[in-house]
């Protein structure tokens, strides 16, 4: 009704639920096997999908000229949701220049569509340094704070969700 979506399809049984569950299962490994992949796992309002994806298709040709990328996503329309993922054809090991090409851009262009870094996966270790872009000083205290007040010896899942901190700070 409102014109987001043009065009789908539903599954009318069992049968064609788990066919359609078995392509979206099998997203990751074809895209591994493509070569090294970067993940982000990011949530942005819905019609932003296809432009985030032509965007950093765009940033990629301008900014990392040493080797093709190819960049695919998928991902949960109805929560905004979005896997994008960026690989470099036959090449399996990272590459630190793509990396600092992808982020912070990334992140940079999912806060300016209102969105958020971490989606259904979570902040992680990988992102945990870039809380202070979407959260502010004060926030980010507070929930080192309760974090220290529930884990006063950093325990359970050190470095997992917060920026690396000593529970001293």
């Amino acid at each position: 009704e409102d014109g987001f979506v043009v065009n789908g399809i539903l599954a009318q049984d069992g049968k064609q639920m788990e066919e359609m569950w078995n392509i979206r299962e099998s997203c990751n490994p074809i895209v591994k096997a493509d070569g090294y992949n970067y993940k982000y796992d990011i949530s942005i309002p819905i019609p932003e999908f296809y432009d985030m994806v032509e965007e950093m298709k765009d940033h990629l040709s301008t900014n990392y000229t040493t080797r093709s990328t190819r960049t695919v996503s998928w991902g949960h329309v109805i929560d905004g949701n979005l896997h994008l993922n960026i690989t470099t054809p036959g090449i399996f090991t990272e590459d630190k220049t793509l990396t600092e090409v992808i982020e912070p851009y990334i992140f940079e262009s999912v806060i300016r569509r209102n969105g958020s870094i971490s989606a259904e996966h979570g902040l992680g270790q990988c992102k945990n340094n870039y809380l202070p872009m979407v959260k502010d000083a004060h926030v980010v205290m507070l929930m080192k704070y309760v974090k220290d007040m529930l884990d006063p010896h950093g325990i359970m899942n050190p470095g997992k969700f917060l920026p690396s901190y000593s529970s001293s700070s």
